[in-house]
């Protein structure tokens, strides 16, 4: 009986284990998309403590894959093409502002500023964004942009509900190692920090 009793209990167990493996098994990822008119991206630069700019730029698509609270995957594509100045135009230098799009694009070329002085947009009209880790509130994002790579790790917030998905996060993104012309320190010493502020409000729906 005692052996029949054992028997019995370690059947019961595997039986338990099985069905726990198979309820495990059976949980799926979910896929988010991305919902553009709902995301957004703002960016700062600065030349010094009193001279800067301000603007957006839109995340045209992207996708991302959660199991459960772990992130497996996810990329998304920057618009180059959306670039846009903010400050400028808040001020009503309009001109201005077009201008400095214009040079931050390379689609306004003259002497002093010619199309691959920045980002060189007619060349690369898009940036890549991919996700990586996601720790304790950080971030492991890998940028392309101008046929180069960062990776870097940047404070963000990922958050799920019934109907899908944030991303937050203000954070800095350095360029320096890329070496983006225009982002380089000029003869007298003066320089366009090549380290820019970043702030993200990205909608994902299921």
């Amino acid at each position: 009986m005692k052996t029949i009793g054992i028997m019995l209990m370690g059947a019961l167990v595997l039986l338990t284990t099985a069905c726990s493996t198979n309820e495990e098994s059976t949980i799926e990822s979910t896929t988010y998309t991305l919902h553009t008119d709902e995301t957004t991206l703002t960016w700062s630069a600065n030349m010094g403590p009193n001279y800067g700019h301000t603007g957006t730029i839109s995340v045209s698509e992207g996708s991302m894959v959660m199991h459960e609270d772990d992130l497996i995957e996810g990329s998304f594509t920057i618009d180059m093409n959306s670039l846009k100045n903010t400050d400028l135009i808040e001020a009503g230098e309009v001109d201005k502002a077009g201008y400095l799009v214009g040079h931050l694009k390379g689609t306004m070329v003259d002497e002093n500023h010619p199309a691959d002085l920045f980002f060189n947009v007619p060349i690369f009209p898009t940036t890549t964004v991919s996700l990586g880790e996601y720790n304790d509130g950080e971030l492991a994002l890998t940028i392309s942009t101008l046929g180069k790579e960062i990776t870097q790790k940047v404070p963000m917030k990922i958050v799920q509900d019934e109907h899908g998905a944030t991303i937050t996060g203000d954070f800095s993104v350095d360029f320096t190692k890329i070496e983006i012309p225009g982002l380089q320190p000029n003869d007298d010493g003066s320089q366009i920090n090549p380290i820019i502020d970043f702030k993200l409000d990205l909608l994902m729906t299921k």
